[in-house]
């Protein structure tokens, strides 16, 4: 465990005298550095790698209260726009089927719906779409790290990994690009337990009953 210590102490001193020696010579690893991978922060990464910079985004995501985690593309992706879509279109398309029939269309049996087979469209189109920005970022020779990035100062960064290891990020400048999160009343009883956000509720492998 001491030896573990020293370890870890000269492991930190060591990074403490680059970022200094960096901060001093006015040399960074990054021109930018972006902290969120949402459509702002990819937007921003894209371009300023298109004009030249030599840029990285770094982007976690924390689970939601009832567990549900992602990947990069931020809410619109994930939790948002792009799923909200592709469940308001099932929905449209399972009343089309019912109104087809009284202009003639001939639909044998009965029309029914299997909310596992949607939601796995949905959830297998979100991660197509994940994939896609991190082919882009890539295209774009952006280096992409999926690390909980905070401040340090004006040109440092810090990225923790999901195992806990971390490292240190210089930049010439740095966009903070992290998005929100919905919140829970909390202090509303109950409210934790029997309520869901749009972190989940795109993500719901049962059917929550009518609605």
């Amino acid at each position: 465990m001491a030896a573990l210590c020293r370890v870890r102490h000269r492991w930190k001193r060591t990074n403490c005298i680059q970022l200094l020696t960096r901060n001093l010579t006015g040399t960074f690893d990054y021109d930018l550095v972006v902290i969120g991978g949402g459509s702002g922060g990819l937007a921003c990464s894209k371009e300023a790698a298109q004009l030249g910079q030599k840029v990285a985004v770094l982007d976690y995501v924390e689970p939601s209260v009832k567990g549900t985690k992602w990947g990069i593309g931020g809410t619109c992706v994930n939790v948002g726009c792009i799923p909200k879509k592709l469940m308001h279109q099932a929905a449209l398309l399972g009343t089309a089927l019912k109104d087809a029939q009284k202009y003639g269309w001939q639909i044998p049996g009965p029309i029914s719906h299997d909310w596992s087979t949607m939601a796995e469209a949905v959830q297998n189109h979100v991660r197509s779409l994940n994939w896609g920005h991190r082919v882009q970022l890539q295209d774009k020779e952006v280096k992409y790290l999926n690390v909980k990035g905070s401040l340090l100062d004006e040109h440092t960064v810090k990225g923790l990994t999901r195992t806990g290891k971390e490292i240190m990020l210089t930049a010439k400048n740095i966009v903070i690009a992290t998005g929100g999160r919905p919140k829970y009343p909390t202090h509303i009883p109950g409210a934790v337990e029997h309520g869901i956000t749009s972190d989940d509720i795109f993500w719901l492998k049962e059917s929550p009953g009518k609605t």
